[in-house]
Order: structure tokens, then sequence, then C-alpha cells
């Protein structure tokens, strides 16, 4: 069953990457200071898996202000 949730968290962590993907790019209209803030954010979302060893307590990263 734990097989299971970990699949479905990979699954996720791969969406909420690429749906932002195109953010990174340098002719996107972001900020500096927005671009620093959505790679620490895609870095968290990256890590993931590593941070809890319980499939269902997984605390996912807020998205920032700018993409809500």
């Amino acid at each position: 069953m734990a097989l299971a949730e970990w699949a479905s968290i990979r699954t996720r962590r791969q969406q909420l990457l690429a749906s932002t993907e195109a953010m990174q790019s340098l002719d996107s209209s972001l900020t500096d200071l927005q671009r620093s803030e959505l790679a620490l954010y895609r870095q968290a979302v990256r890590d993931v898996p590593q941070d809890s060893g319980d499939p269902y307590k997984v605390e996912w990263p807020e998205l920032p202000y700018f993409l809500k």
C-alpha cells in the first residue's frame, strides 16, 4: 500500500515541477526575486520524497505568492 502512495507522491511532484518549468526561462516576465523564489520552491518540491519517512504525512511546499 505504501508503495502505491509513494508512486502517487512522485507523480504529483513531477506535475508540480512541470507546471513551473517554463517560468524558469530567462525570457519569462519574472523578476530576479521571483525567479529566485521559484527556484527555492522547485527545490523544496524536489526534496519532498526525502523529507518524510511516512507517505501519509508529506507536507507540500506552498506556492510562491505570485503563482497563486
